[in-house]
């Protein structure tokens, strides 16, 4: 299987996520380079970053009060609050 560069910017909506909640509020990305996750909020026009982590158990240690779902080790579908 070929894999291809992802052209698109980070904030647009079709870039691929790991991860999106099932308000469709948050998603997860990891950045275009594979360096990071990247913990983003659907703002229109289009997704703000609201941080990045390198270890997928900061970002669950920063953010999993907030969105019900994610699980160390591992991502999940959620719902969320707000």
């Amino acid at each position: 299987m070929k894999h291809q560069v992802i052209t698109l910017p980070e904030h647009h909506e079709h870039y691929p996520c790991l991860w999106l909640s099932e308000c469709g509020k948050y998603r997860i990305i990891r950045c275009c380079d594979n360096i990071q996750y990247i913990f983003q909020r659907w703002r229109e026009p289009k997704w703000r970053s609201l941080s990045y982590h390198v270890e997928y158990d900061s970002l669950v240690g920063r953010w999993g009060s907030i969105v019900y779902g994610l699980q160390l080790g591992g991502l999940n579908m959620s719902s969320c609050m707000g």
